[in-house]
């Protein structure tokens, strides 16, 4: 503990000038370098000012552990989802916030802090508080930079920009290694990335890397969403019935432990498993579900609504597949979203209103999934490649076919550029 700051933060919190407090006992000076941890005083200088603020070594040592626990404490109940525990021990901890900033836990705090906007979807707030965190960056110790850097992976991960965040848990793999103990969740998200990502096998990988550590740790929910996210997997690579198995598992799992949450995701990712064996009008019961459990404008709700809405026109049913896209896109608050640009595609499909799909797909929606999502992006290039050669413009259509196979060679083989 460093005691100087620690007799700042009262000294302020008291009024006292550095003159009425060192008077008789050291010089301001003296006291000016002690409270800027430049300068150690003595333990007879350092007890008599601390009597004098009616304060105690001891107790405040004591006084800094706690709050080191509860640090730790804040931290795995994030990493466990224990969001009730977090959202207490956040409350608790804010009401230290000028005190810690005055003890050698000030950057974890805030680091801490970071996680929880993540944890509680405040995006806003982590942009905000990492912007101003920025300047600090060289003052952090090793393992605080490791923090920053996986929770920016995290940060474009839910912000659906999923190159960028694999390249940055790419640069910290070794670290994760080293600190594997304090943070237990990187695999869980690098296996998360790469799925969204469609890089199966590396997310087969991670997965089970997860799953391990989660198992040595007794994190049960993150244990049943790794299992998700393996069944996940196993619907992109056919493995239907095992995929089955462990959704009908954790649907039931989830039910027991009670987790809206997680059963949403779970009846999601069952409308994909339906989907994906061709029976439309089921799957299109599990996608309901789970948009009925959800928030609306939100990722997860749109990720839902698209899935609802190409279902619909696969069943033909295009014109409640464009009152749905009508209701979500008058709320839609951000139109550089992936998510505008794919229910976008889908109503100029369901209206069929062919030729300003084609120009919204050539102008907006590959350029974007280009960037952003190269599953999406092979999907737009093929539709453009039929378009063409439906017109006989087979040049056109030639070029786009030849774009799709490069898309599909930086997939497979996870390349950051063509």
């Amino acid at each position: 503990m460093s005691i100087g700051r620690i007799i700042y933060y009262h000294r302020k919190k008291q009024n006292k000038t550095q003159e009425q407090l060192c008077q008789g006992i050291c010089s301001p000076t003296h006291l000016s370098k002690i409270e800027n941890n430049s300068k150690e005083g003595n333990l007879e200088t350092m007890e008599m000012l601390c009597y004098r603020l009616g304060i105690s070594i001891e107790e405040e040592n004591k006084k800094t552990q706690y709050l080191k626990r509860q640090l730790a404490q804040f931290y795995e109940a994030i990493e466990r989802l224990n969001r009730d525990h977090a959202e207490r021990l956040y409350q608790e901890l804010v009401t230290y916030k000028e005190y810690i900033q005055c003890t050698e836990m000030v950057y974890l705090y805030e680091l801490y802090m970071l996680r929880y906007f993540l944890f509680t979807n405040n995006i806003a707030e982590f942009e905000h508080v990492s912007y101003t965190m920025k300047k600090n960056r060289n003052k952090f110790s090793s393992f605080e930079k490791y923090l920053w850097e996986f929770f920016q992976g995290i940060y474009y991960a839910q912000i659906q920009q999923y190159t960028q965040a694999i390249e940055i848990l790419e640069k910290i793999e070794e670290k994760a290694e080293l600190y594997s103990e304090k943070v237990t969740d990187y695999y869980y998200y690098k296996a998360a990335i790469h799925g969204y990502l469609k890089h199966f096998t590396l997310s087969l990988h991670y997965a089970y890397k997860a799953l391990r550590i989660f198992q040595n740790t007794g994190n049960i929910l993150r244990i049943l969403h790794v299992k998700i996210g393996l069944a996940v997997n196993s619907i992109y690579i056919n493995d239907l019935e095992r995929a089955e198995t462990m959704l009908d598992t954790a649907l039931n799992d989830a039910g027991m432990l009670r987790d809206k949450t997680t059963k949403t995701t779970v009846l999601h990712n069952l409308g994909l498993l339906y989907k994906k064996k061709e029976r439309l009008q089921e799957s299109l019961e599990y996608f309901f579900q789970s948009l009925e459990l959800k928030s609306k404008n939100t990722i997860g709700y749109y990720n839902t609504v698209v899935e609802v809405a190409q279902v619909l026109i696969d069943l033909n049913e295009n014109e409640k597949a464009v009152n749905l896209i009508q209701e979500v896109l008058k709320d839609f608050k951000d139109e550089q979203s992936t998510k505008y640009v794919e229910l976008m595609v889908l109503y100029l499909e369901a209206i069929k209103d062919f030729k300003r799909l084609t120009d919204y797909l050539i102008n907006r929606g590959l350029p974007m999934m280009k960037k952003l999502n190269l599953y999406q992006a092979i999907k737009y290039s093929d539709r453009l490649a039929e378009y063409f050669r439906e017109k006989n413009d087979l040049s056109t259509a030639n070029q786009y076919l030849k774009l799709s196979n490069e898309l599909l060679k930086k997939l497979l083989f996870n390349q950051n550029h063509i």
